[in-house]
């Protein structure tokens, strides 16, 4: 069954033994994040974390829901998330597989409206000593484009300022900023919607860098296997989850901004951060006794390491699309979403390793890569192993280095044929026939399999 809304996933994560429940009262100005931090990188990630008594708020919170391959595969409903490419390439050839939003006039996020909001009562996240505030670092933030009426859901951090406004952090490219330049151009205000706790793979659309033209809600509705349902907003015309645990409304007003201080990122270091648009809040709604749900950004392995694991499998048919040359990528937990890929290949003549790393670079999301790696296509399975295996041993300096400008790196560390100045030679393998032969004596040689039965 398709999990629908939070409440589903802990459900789900509770029944296979995989949530943690803490009950000792614990403070979200950096307790819950040393906690979160330290359970994370416990082997296997650890376990989800629903901390039921937070200082200062009558919500409970829910921290490292993503944290692992197999809760990431439970948050999506496969069996592991090599799956995921197989359903994209499938919605790829039927689009209309995809389905629309189905609209609710009720909506569970309208259970409790607060027309005098305040920002304070709910349990936001203070992670590192060096930040200035606390921050909302997992919320769905809607938007539309003033002149074409698109929308756009994405996952933007949101540094709170007080109770009734807080910033937004919207990189340059990314639908928000892009909706957020047309209102400030035309001195208009914009409304903003902020919507925390929703289904799995809502959150999971929000946070891909997904081309323009792909609807983060009806990719959310085609990976759950039903239509997400939608409610229209109470101060604007903007659509937000019908089954979220709260939504936050507000506006940003024409040239109103404010510094939002640093930021611990994934890099092990604070981003300085910048002026961001200033978000005032008009309206806070959310469900009987709300459960909010942040993650903890910082050196990996965290959750967003999983997260970008599910969009590594769902983004590779649209590399293809592209790229026909390429048959898989793997990316380092290390780099979080774009940091570093090592890209296979099917190599048929001289150039392809330097034609595929130039489009890579000229477009889609992995343009801003730092470390860009081509490989040939491997036998089996590409691994983090094979890959940089093949790399360190086909790859010759400087000729097979290009630098971008930006100080971006890529590495064509294909074979190179003969036309290339490469040497012509056959790969090491192993007898067919002796192969075959000792496969069929393995039991009469002793062998067992790692749970102790014979072979």
């Amino acid at each position: 069954m398709a999990i629908r809304d939070l409440r589903g996933f802990l459900a789900e994560l509770d029944a296979a033994g995989e949530l943690q429940r803490v009950d000792a009262e614990v403070d979200p100005e950096l307790e819950i994040a040393c906690i979160t931090d330290r359970q994370s990188k416990l082997p296997g990630g650890g376990k989800a974390l629903l901390f039921e008594s937070v200082k200062g708020s009558s919500h409970p919170l829910a921290t490292n829901l993503f944290g692992s391959p197999l809760r990431m595969a439970l948050a999506l409903q496969v069996e592991n998330l090599s799956q995921l490419t197989g359903k994209m390439e499938h919605l790829l050839e039927s689009p209309d597989l995809a389905p629309a939003p189905s609209l609710v006039r009720h909506p569970s996020c309208r259970e409790v409206v607060c027309r005098t909001p305040d920002l304070g009562r709910y349990p936001f996240l203070k992670s590192w000593p060096g930040e200035q505030g606390r921050f909302i670092t997992l919320p769905l933030v809607f938007t539309r484009d003033r002149d074409t009426g698109a929308t756009n859901c994405g996952m933007y951090r949101v540094r709170i300022f007080d109770d009734r406004s807080a910033g937004i952090r919207w990189k340059p490219g990314s639908g928000g900023h892009a909706h957020w330049q047309k209102y400030r151009d035309a001195g208009e205000p914009m409304p903003v919607a902020i919507a925390v706790g929703a289904a799995p793979a809502l959150t999971l659309a929000a946070a891909l860098p997904l081309p323009q033209g792909v609807d983060e809600v009806s990719l959310a509705g085609y990976l759950e296997g039903a239509p997400v349902e939608m409610a229209h907003c109470l101060d604007s015309d903007l659509l937000v989850p019908a089954l979220a645990e709260m939504v936050i409304e507000g506006v940003i007003e024409p040239g109103a901004t404010r510094a939002e201080g640093p930021f611990g990122n994934h890099t092990g270091a604070y981003d300085p951060g910048e002026e961001v648009p200033l978000l005032r809040v008009t309206c806070i709604t959310h469900r009987k006794d709300p459960i909010c749900q942040a993650t903890v950004v910082g050196p990996p392995p965290m959750e967003d390491c999983y997260l970008a694991k599910a969009g590594e499998r769902l983004l590779l048919p649209l590399l293809r699309r592209g790229c026909p040359e390429i048959v898989d990528l793997v990316m380092p937990l290390e780099g979080i979403f774009h940091g570093c890929a090592i890209v296979a290949i099917e190599k048929k003549a001289p150039g392809d390793g330097r034609r595929v790393l130039e489009r890579l670079r000229s477009e889609g999301w992995l343009k801003r890569g730092k470390l860009l790696v081509v490989v040939n296509r491997p036998e089996g399975e590409l691994t983090l192993a094979e890959g940089f295996w093949q790399a360190l041993n086909a790859v010759r300096f400087p000729r097979d280095l290009v630098v971008t400008p930006d100080g971006c790196l890529g590495v064509d560390a294909t074979g190179k044929l003969p036309e290339e100045g490469g040497l012509a030679s056959d790969k090491v393998r192993q007898d067919a026939s002796v192969s075959a032969r000792v496969e069929k004596r393995w039991r009469e040689y002793g062998f067992f399999d790692g749970d102790g039965r014979e072979r």
